[in-house]
Formats: C-alpha cells, sequence, structure tokens
C-alpha cells in the first residue's frame, strides 16, 4: 500500500514513520511538508503502473499554503484523483473543520491525539482499516 501523509510537524511525520515501521513491509510512506507539493507528487503518482498510485492520502487540515481544505477540494474536485481516499488527520476538532471535510468528501475525519501512543495507536487503525477496505 501506498501512502502520502501531508505534514508539516517533523515530530507528527517521525511518529507517522514509526507507525508504519510498526506495521511491517507492504507499506510505503511518502510525505511532504508544504501543501504547494501535494498535487504535483499525486499528479506523479498516477502513472500507468498502479503500484505507483497513491491509495490513501493522510493530510493535515492546518498545513500551510495553500492549506488541507484547498488541498482536499482540488483532490475531490479532480475525476482522476477523487477515488483516491483521503483521511483528514489533525489536531483540530472544530465542528466547522469537520463539517467542511464531510462535505468535501473526505472519507475519514481523525483527531490526532496528545499521548504518542495513542497517536501511533490511531495511527495503525486507520492503515489497517484502508488496507481491508
Amino acid at each position: 500500500m501506498r501512502v502520502l501523509l501531508v505534514e508539516d510537524n517533523i515530530a507528527d511525520i517521525i511518529i507517522v514513520q514509526e507507525a508504519f515501521e510498526e506495521l511491517g513491509s507492504g507499506y510505503q510512506l511518502d510525505f511532504v511538508k508544504e501543501g504547494s507539493s501535494v498535487l504535483d507528487r499525486v499528479k506523479d503518482s498516477v502513472g500507468t503502473k498502479t503500484s505507483k498510485r497513491y491509495e490513501l492520502i493522510l493530510l493535515d487540515i492546518n498545513i500551510p499554503a495553500p492549506n488541507g481544505r484547498e488541498i482536499l477540494k482540488q483532490l475531490k474536485g479532480d475525476s482522476i484523483h477523487a477515488s483516491i481516499p483521503v483521511v483528514i488527520l489533525t489536531t483540530s476538532n472544530d465542528e466547522r473543520d469537520i463539517d467542511f471535510a464531510y462535505r468535501h468528501q473526505v472519507n475519514a475525519f481523525v483527531t490526532k491525539p496528545s499521548e504518542i501512543d495513542d497517536f501511533l495507536e490511531t495511527i495503525k487503525k486507520v492503515v489497517h482499516f484502508w488496507n481491508y477496505c
């Protein structure tokens, strides 16, 4: 499973990487820290080989410009990329963010736990869930 993490917080990137290491082989985790890199990365992944395509995007809604809201709108508004599952992975639990995400066809909205062990377990659960869908 090829996964793209869109996250600007280096500590969160490291935690997600650790979670994927614990999950074992079979996963390729790529990450970008800036919103401006996401669409290019996703477009580059859509080639003739299905092994190159991202099968899941973990998106922090609170990244710098363009922010996660704009990225989500662009991804879900493009017929080629709209089918890629997007999970919002953020510290926000604001009702407006949740409402926005689901109105723009996000597949799940997950609030990052503040404890590292809980965060690791959350990542594992999300990935396991999408791996079996």
